[in-house]
């Protein structure tokens, strides 16, 4: 009986725990802004011609440290458009892109907007 009352009184400290991550709609503001840098730091970074745009947000949660951290998890895919094209972010998905999963951590300092990315990664959606 005391390991019954041990094990639940030590989960509800595991899943109570300060600093442990929180879901988030993929619908909120700042979901959405984040997930937008993340394409663009994507076309940036990738070795590829076809620019990629986001299909949809997946999964996004928050995590209060000093500052607050964001890990958002999208999916993009390729565009006919070159990243040269000028309209490039305005180009349709192509109908037989295969889309990739990307999973992005930013943080973000106390009073400032400006996001910094810490972890980034990409490959084929599952």
């Amino acid at each position: 009986m005391k390991f019954i009352l041990f094990a639940v009184c030590l989960i509800g400290v595991v899943f109570a725990m300060p600093g442990g991550w929180s879901s988030l709609s993929v619908d909120h503001p700042t979901v959405i802004q984040l997930a937008a840098k993340g394409v663009e730091h994507h076309n940036k970074i990738a070795n590829n011609l076809y620019y990629k745009r986001l299909i949809s947000i997946e999964e996004a949660k928050s995590q209060v440290v000093a500052g607050i951290n964001y890990e958002v998890k999208f999916l993009i895919g390729k565009t006919e458009c070159v990243k040269s094209d000028a309209n490039a972010a305005s180009c349709e998905v192509s109908a037989n892109a295969i889309p990739e999963l990307c999973t992005y951590v930013f943080w973000v300092q106390p009073g400032s907007d400006n996001a910094q990315i810490t972890q980034a990664s990409c490959g084929p959606a599952k």
